[in-house]
């Protein structure tokens, strides 16, 4: 356990938490946090998710824009995918996750390479929906945070694990919050 493990886990529920109650400081947090863990995962042969993080940075700055500039009431309005936002986020989200993770099966020295893909293309989805405040954010948290925990506890990032187990809960929370003020 390392003092950026350490410090990435504190920031991380914070900024989680935050987004759980609709507050625009998460994106910066976020941002924070996603750069400490893409040096993390590097020096795991996490390549995938390295990646991802620095991409969660990039669609943070995106989504503190979004919700400070979207209304002029401070709440972005909290929405539902379409069926056919759904059909399509998920249909290119398989067929990117088979793409990458034949890439990484190819080209990398990882251990998990369709674990990892799943991860990173699926938690893009997830930010970009949390960014435009899609209530199924959380429900695609809720599944990416365990197979995560999964991944880390078996690269012995211990307290990584217990984040995403965490954050487990967290999204859980973030679904029932969300829910209740979807309008």
């Amino acid at each position: 356990m390392s003092s950026i493990e350490i410090i990435g886990f504190v920031i991380s529920l914070l900024a989680i938490y935050l987004a759980t109650r609709q507050h625009r400081m998460t994106w910066p947090l976020q941002i924070i946090a996603s750069l400490l863990y893409v040096y993390l995962f590097l020096n795991a042969h996490l390549y995938g998710e390295s990646l991802l993080q620095l991409v969660y940075a990039g669609i943070a700055a995106y989504g503190f824009y979004h919700w400070r500039h979207q209304t002029q009431n401070d709440d972005v309005k909290i929405e539902r995918l379409s069926r056919k936002e759904w059909f399509y986020i998920n249909a290119a989200g398989i067929v990117l996750l088979l793409l990458v993770a034949q890439f990484q099966v190819q080209f990398l020295p990882t251990d998990v390479p369709y674990l990892d893909s799943s991860v990173f293309i699926f938690g893009l989805i997830a930010q970009w929906m949390q960014a435009r405040k899609k209530i199924e954010n959380w429900l695609y948290w809720i599944v990416l945070d365990l197979i995560a925990a999964g991944i880390y506890w078996y690269k012995d990032l211990h307290l990584t694990a217990v984040l995403y187990l965490i954050l487990t809960v967290l999204a859980i929370t973030g679904w029932l919050t969300w829910r209740k003020k979807l309008s």
